[in-house]
This record gives structure tokens, sequence and C-alpha cells, in this order.
């Protein structure tokens, strides 16, 4: 008996939801699978598993034993996928997390170029909040610059600028006057993102402060977008948010010389003992396609 097979057992069995089904997986027989699950409840000195002749149940140490050890698994065979693989061989999961609006309105854009690159690898795309620290259970965690990350245990690294602006549909602008001025989109029904409410500050470049109003606010960005492409008012956001709307004619841009500060989205990484193949493959690409008068 030894760790790594009897490990990989139960969370074989916990995947598959009985022994019959585990030990086919496993090409093995199902009492070969109770012995090596008896000798891990025996070295961890708990029950992992409540068994009946009908069912399997985790108890709370199983649960919490799956978790960690099915993610320890992956990450060794990551691990030896990655060391034994050349760049144009890479395989396996890799995980993303990224802020709705990143995820939904950037990353979807690049992510089916990027598979069909690298067909080997296989992608996860997980939502996480604005502002959340990175997550060890995530290969790369996409944000704006943390403050108070941990340095320690993660590398970050720079895809690129952005800068939000004001952007419409042509039928909101067809029967408002026309805007020439900042002060002016105050004037107008402005579509909020976020959870702070109907009116909202808003700082731009030159110190130009604007205090919007609007009808509508969302969290979601999709919906956002949507809303202004019906005509329902004007919204703030980055160019690579509405780039295909801007490329079909959807929506224009408003005051274009109108910016907010520059803002920058980050990639974190957790700091590990191999390379990291999958993951600087997919900043890399990022980086290209986001900044491509940069790229080589």
């Amino acid at each position: 008996m030894d760790w790594i097979t009897c490990t990989k057992s139960f969370v074989t069995v916990v995947d598959q939801g009985s022994l019959a089904q585990a030990a086919t997986k496993l090409n093995t027989s199902s009492s070969a699978l109770s012995k090596r699950l008896a000798w891990l409840e025996k070295q961890l000195g708990v029950q992992l598993l409540k068994r009946t002749t009908r069912s399997l149940t985790m108890t709370d140490a199983g649960r919490l034993f799956y978790q960690r050890s099915a993610r320890l698994l992956d990450d060794w065979h990551q691990m030896l996928a990655e060391t034994t693989s050349t760049y144009g061989e890479v395989s396996g999961v890799l995980r993303i997390g990224a802020p709705l609006a990143v995820g939904s309105r950037l990353l979807v854009n690049y992510l089916a170029e990027f598979i069909e690159e690298y067909p080997n690898i296989q992608v996860e795309l997980h939502t996480i909040t604005p502002g959340q620290l990175p997550d060890l259970n995530l290969d790369v965690f996409i944000s704006k610059e943390l403050a108070d990350f941990n340095s320690s245990s993660y590398i970050a690294t720079k895809l690129f600028n952005y800068s939000n602006g004001f952007y419409a549909s042509p039928s909101y602008l067809e029967d408002k006057p026309l805007i020439e001025r900042p002060e002016q989109l105050t004037q107008h029904n402005c579509l909020m993102y976020g959870t702070h409410g109907h009116e909202q500050e808003h700082l731009f470049e030159n110190d130009i402060r604007l205090r919007l109003k609007g009808n509508f606010t969302t969290q979601n960005p999709e919906a956002l977008v949507a809303a202004a492409v019906a005509g329902m008012g004007i919204i703030l956001a980055g160019e690579n948010t509405v780039k295909r709307e801007l490329s079909k004619g959807l929506l224009v841009p408003v005051l274009p010389k109108l910016k907010q500060p520059v803002n920058s989205a980050y990639a974190y990484y957790p700091k590990l003992d191999y390379n990291h193949v999958k993951t600087k493959l997919f900043i890399d690409f990022i980086k290209a396609k986001s900044n491509p008068a940069h790229s080589s």
C-alpha cells in the first residue's frame, strides 16, 4: 500500500459513486479498492466514507480530504505533463479566474483561437468577484492590480492597460442634442454598472468629475451592453468591452477624447516548484492579442 495509490483510489470512488464503477475505471477489483480505503482510513485515523450496500456517503473528514487530495493529484499530473511536454504539445486543464466583465466580454473573444492553437489544453473559466484575492485553486487569476496580494506565494505580471470611455447606440443619439462638452453628459440617461445606485460620481482625465444619473443599473456586463445597444442610454466602458458592438456599428463613441485614468489588468499565478507552461502560454497569448502593436 502507498499514499498516492490509495488516495487516487479514494478520489476515483467518490467521483464514480461506487466501488464497482471505480474498480472498472482503475482496472482493479472492488475488494482491492475496499482494502485501499481501509488502509487510508487507518493511516489517517478517521472515517472517510459511510458505506452501505446501496450507497457511499462522505463524512465531513472525507469531504475535506477529497477536496484537497483531488486538487493535489491534479497538480501532480499537471506537473508530470508540463515537465515532459514541449511547448507545442502541452496538455491538461487550465483554470482561469476573471471578473464577469473580463471573462464574458474580453477573454471569450480570444479563447477559441487559444484552444485552436493548443488543442490539448482544456480551459475552465471561473467568475470571480472584483477585488477578490487570488485563489490557489486557479492556475491564473486576472484582476486589477492588487495592493495587498501575497507576493511570497504569487507572481504578478501586467497583461494590458485600459481606460473607460462613453458609448451609445446611434438610435439613442439620433433624437438627442449633439453632445459636445463633458457636462452635457449629466443631462443624459447613463446606464450604471455595479451596486452603487442610480447616481454615481466618476473621475476622468484632467481632473474632470461628473455625477452621472440613470434609470438602469446592473452587475451583469452583458445586460449593460445589451441595454446600450437597445438605445436605453449611454454606458461607461472599456473599448475592449464593446469591441464587437463597435465593429458592427451597434455602438459608437461619445466624446471619444474623454477617458477615465488608465488602469492595468494583471495576471496572478501561484509560485510552484515546476514550470507553469500552460499558464505562461496563455498569458503570452493574451498579451499579444490585447497589445497587438507591441507583439513580436
